[in-house]
């Protein structure tokens, strides 16, 4: 078996090692001949290693796939309990009044901000920078009285 096609195999891993490394316009034409001479090697590749490099690319594929219908199949599961959720809490909150505060939203979930028990003041912090006599003007939170 011809070995001769590792020559442009190792060449394609290298350009694309500096493709990654790279950030500058020739990294962007480094990364083309570095897929150029990965397909040039697997095209000269003996015929052995296309068949076993064709059967790893169909099994990990396979599991891939494998994977992605399991996440796939739990997203459902999730969405079907919450909109069996949503329908249960619209039919038992017909009869109470909407609250008008504002309903926050992150990363999908929502919240309600919590209630803030602190009064801002100003307040004046004085030192020296550097041998300079310095002031800045700060907000102090201090807590509210409950009434």
């Amino acid at each position: 078996m011809a070995l001769l096609f590792v020559i442009p195999l190792f060449t394609g891993l290298v350009a694309g090692y500096i493709f990654k490394k790279s950030t500058d316009e020739i990294g962007q034409i480094i990364g083309v001949v570095a897929a150029i001479s990965l397909a040039l090697g697997l095209i000269l590749a003996p015929w052995q290693v296309q068949v076993l490099l064709l059967i790893v690319v169909f099994v990990s594929t396979k599991k891939l796939l494998q994977q992605n219908e399991y996440k796939l199949k739990q997203q459902e599961k999730y969405q079907e309990q919450l909109n069996k959720n949503q329908n249960q809490e619209l039919i038992s909150s017909q009869p109470q009044e909407i609250d008008n505060e504002a309903t926050l939203k992150y990363r999908g979930s929502n919240y309600q901000a919590p209630d803030v028990n602190f009064e801002i003041q100003e307040g004046e912090v004085v030192g020296r920078y550097r041998g300079i006599p310095w002031r800045m003007h700060q907000v102090v939170n201090t807590p509210r009285s409950m009434e």
